[in-house]
Parts: structure tokens; sequence; C-alpha cells
């Protein structure tokens, strides 16, 4: 994918610069390390002097959010799924979980063939023991892909979670860890839990 990004890229600098547009392009080539960042550096694209900047999103990434937008929510609203995304990226931005989206939503115990241990994630669907494929023609799957690509190009999005970093559907019984005190707010099934946040004591 990183080949293929980055010759499309120089066949845009090749052919843009060919015809003297007056545009000039600053070509990023995609890392490769464990540690890229969720959103990949912008390409910038100079007209005239002036610049704009073209967010360019992981594909893995996309791919990763758009799956966990789908099967935690896609019968949710946009706030709904927007606020699942919102949780992912709250992790990606914690230091207690990994350090970018497809490593927070894969993370649990996994058997030595790689596949995960059942109930034993942090998103209940990616261990259920189901096939994890998405019906990508369908409505709901372009809608998760839609907010997928808006959270992740958009780093300065407010958070109407705030600052949630678990969740859980309101028609299961509270799970040990849900203290109703860090508890932030509730959106369609789910209600969302900051625990990083200090606990109101009530009076």
């Amino acid at each position: 994918m990183e080949k293929f990004i980055t010759l499309t890229l120089a066949c845009i600098l090749y052919f843009g610069t060919s015809l003297n547009s007056g545009t000039t392009y600053k070509i990023w080539v995609p890392p490769v390390s464990d540690k890229q960042a969720t959103i990949m550096s912008p390409l910038q694209i100079t007209t005239n002097g002036k610049t704009i900047v073209v967010p360019m999103v992981n594909s893995e990434e996309l791919e990763c959010m758009s799956k966990n937008i789908y099967f935690e929510a896609a019968m949710e609203s946009t706030a709904g799924k927007l606020a699942v995304a919102q949780v992912t990226m709250n992790r990606v931005n914690s230091s207690r979980y990994p350090n970018t989206v497809c490593k927070v939503i894969t993370q649990g115990r996994h058997y030595k063939n790689g596949f995960p241990v059942k109930d034993r994630c942090q998103f209940s669907w990616y261990c259920d023991g189901k096939l994890d494929v998405p019906p990508t023609t369908g409505s709901m799957w372009k809608q998760s892909q839609e907010v997928a690509k808006y959270v992740l190009s958009t780093p300065s999005l407010m958070d109407i979670t705030d600052g949630a970093t678990h969740y859980h559907a309101d028609y299961i019984s509270s799970p040990r860890w849900a203290d109703p005190r860090r508890k932030t707010v509730e959106i369609d099934t789910h209600i969302f839990y900051n625990k990083a946040r200090r606990a109101v004591k009530k009076t």
C-alpha cells in the first residue's frame, strides 16, 4: 500500500510539473514503523503561492475504525457512531492503551495462531467467534466508513463523550468496571464512562 501511494503521488508530481501549471507538491512517504501515526502526515499542495493541506488517512486504520463503528453501532444514529469512534480515539491518545486504532481494537488475549480468545478482548465483536466481514454494499457500512474517515481526518473534533474510554449497552447488566460516578453521557443504546475522570462524590 505504501508503494502504491508513493507511486501515485510521484505520478501526480511528474505530470503536474510537466504541464507547468504553477502547482508544486510536497510528497510525504508513509512510515512503515509499528508506531506510525493514526492520522497520516498531510500532502501539502501549493498553487500560485497558496498552500492547501489535503489530509491523508491511513487505509488500514480507516478499515479498522470502520469495522469497529459498524459492528458496535451500525444501528445507532450518527451521534452513536461518532461516540464509538471517539472512545476508540481516546484510547489511542491515552498512554494506557496502544497507540494505533487497529491495535486498540484488537487488544486482548490471542492464541498462538493469532486468533483472539473468545470474549477476552476490548470490543466484543472482535472476539465473539463470528465472521467479521461487513456487507460492503450496504448503506450502514458506507455510513460507518464516512464517520470513520471524518473522525480520523479531524483531530481537533470536539469529543461528545467527554473523554470516555469505555461504554456498554444499556440493555445488559452493568459490568464491574462501570462506576456510575464516572459516567459521562448516554447516547442511543450506549452508556459511556471516563475511567480517568475523577469520581464525583455524591452529596
